[in-house]
């Protein structure tokens, strides 16, 4: 069911414009107008879907899919040095994938990995902690 206060749901039914990449029945994928670098393209159901993780699962089959395809685009025409895919349930609260062309290792990045060293930011693995074995096996047990 559309929410007419989603902006995505909006873009589905037409009522905003957007930069269509591909459409079917089921999903739809646009350019991002605020990308990390151009070429952005967000990817999502037409049906309104709050969490990325109750898309049911054809329907994040047949998402997914078409995304892999429209990595591939944008690897062969952009060439980046990367594309990368990101789904992180903030922004919009309607499910969405995010295709990234990147050409540095920190346009998909954590704040988490954020410093301020020498009045500029820092992007750091070293700034995460590393999780111990145990900790590990158990969040992998729960989630099993």
């Amino acid at each position: 069911m559309d929410r007419p206060n989603c902006i995505f749901c909006r873009i589905v039914t037409g009522e905003l414009a957007s930069s269509k990449v591909y459409e079917d029945d089921r999903i739809l994928a646009f350019m991002d107008i605020q990308p990390v670098r151009p070429g952005q393209v967000l990817v999502i159901p037409k049906e309104h879907i709050d969490h990325f993780s109750d898309i049911p699962d054809d329907l994040a089959q047949w998402l997914f899919a078409r995304v892999h395809r429209i990595s591939g685009a944008i690897k062969s025409k952009l060439k980046p040095q990367r594309v990368g895919l990101v789904v992180n349930g903030y922004g919009v609260a309607h499910a969405h994938m995010i295709i990234v062309p990147q050409e540095h290792e920190h346009d998909i990045t954590s704040g988490r990995m954020a410093k301020i060293e020498n009045g500029e930011i820092v992007f750091s693995m070293k700034n995460l902690a590393l999780a111990s074995r145990e900790e590990l096996n158990l969040l992998a047990d729960l989630i099993r």
